[in-house]
């Protein structure tokens, strides 16, 4: 029997999904013990990020290239009222677990995507990537005015500005980049971001760029398994690196595989009669509040008593349905466009269908 051809698009909403889902359950170690689902976290929360930043990247581009009028109002429209949502769900949690309400200038700050900028951290505590996200949106039409090589050295400056501070974060026990503020993940994590909108604007000769992002997944992987190694055997642990962090560090190197092979498998030619997924579709439209709201939705869950790991994410999974369904009227509206047959224009112009 044929496994059933989905069109690209649908299998990256797949992705996207996928990779809030891996966040979603490395977080809800935090809240009650998850048993035999504790193999999902190892796929690596922070790889999850890196393939969220990249789709971003790749996405803003080809709406950019599609329509670059009005092209931060759609994205306004895009991420404000969910967003806003999950800040809203986070008030209540915030006050039920300290009794007191949250600073107004901490909440404008976050309102107005300042959060890590003028805060260290973030009140909606995964939106730390969202605001780097929001940052690069708005200077989205300054990258088009730049050649592709000019973006290309970004995208290693970047990277460079990443290794050294990774490896800072081992040696002077420097902060994560959910903790760092002033702006920093701008310089810091860019790399990912621009390696998406690159690959966007080279559609017609994709492979240089997607060898970067292989190159960029690679020296990741090796860097954080030398770190460990260093690590155990300054604690005279090496034996535990090879029967524990290999592991780790071969699953965490699976999420970036899936992440980079989906792109390659973009970059071909379309396959015939292959059909788009209302239900991939929506489940790449929930991975946004998914990403959001979960930790929210998790200490409620935990104030009833419920110990059910997976019934805590069902729980987000839902809550973030309804949140989709009653606030994202911009991408439910995406949905009544007619639809673009596998071989035709959106393909070549390299925009999804839910990304316009």
């Amino acid at each position: 029997m044929q496994l059933p051809q989905f069109e690209k698009w649908s299998l990256l909403a797949a992705l996207r999904f996928l990779l809030a889902s891996i966040v979603a359950f490395d977080h809800l170690r935090e809240y009650v013990p998850i048993g035999a689902w504790s193999l999902i976290p190892k796929f690596g929360a922070f790889e999850a990020v890196l393939g969220f930043l990249l789709i971003s990247g790749y996405s803003i581009g080809a709406s950019f290239i599609k329509v670059p009028d009005g092209f931060l109002i759609r994205r306004v429209k895009r991420i404000y009222p969910v967003y806003l949502a999950s800040i809203v769900l986070a008030y209540v949690v915030f006050v039920m677990e300290h009794g007191s309400h949250p600073p107004v200038l901490a909440l404008l700050a976050n309102v107005l995507f300042l959060n890590q900028i003028v805060t260290a951290t973030s009140f909606v505590g995964p939106a730390w990537s969202l605001a780097l996200e929001f940052w690069l949106y708005s200077l989205t039409p300054l990258f088009f005015t730049l050649k592709d090589s000019t973006l290309r050295k970004l995208v290693f400056v970047s990277f460079g500005c990443y290794v050294a501070y990774t490896c800072g974060r081992t040696l002077f026990h420097l902060d994560y980049y959910a903790g760092l503020g002033y702006g920093a993940n701008l310089l810091l994590l860019a790399f990912i971001w621009l390696a998406g909108l690159r690959l966007a604007r080279n559609l017609q000769n994709p492979v240089p760029v997607l060898k970067d992002i292989a190159l960029i997944f690679t020296v990741h992987i090796l860097l954080a398994a030398a770190i460990q190694f260093g690590w155990r055997w300054k604690h005279g642990g090496v034996p535990d690196f090879f029967t524990h962090d290999v592991f780790d560090n071969l699953l965490q190197a699976c999420t970036l595989a899936l992440v980079l092979w989906a792109f390659v498998r973009l970059a071909r030619r379309p396959i015939q009669n292959a059909r788009a997924s209302a239900v991939l579709r929506l489940l790449g439209d929930i991975s946004y509040p998914l990403y959001l709201v979960h930790m929210s939705v998790y200490f409620l869950l935990k104030q009833t008593g419920l110990r059910s790991p997976i019934l805590f994410y069902a729980s987000a999974v839902a809550v973030s349905f309804v949140i989709y369904w009653v606030l994202d009227f911009y991408s439910q509206r995406r949905h009544l466009r007619p639809a673009a047959t596998a071989g035709g224009s959106r393909l070549a112009t390299g925009v999804p269908r839910g990304e316009s």
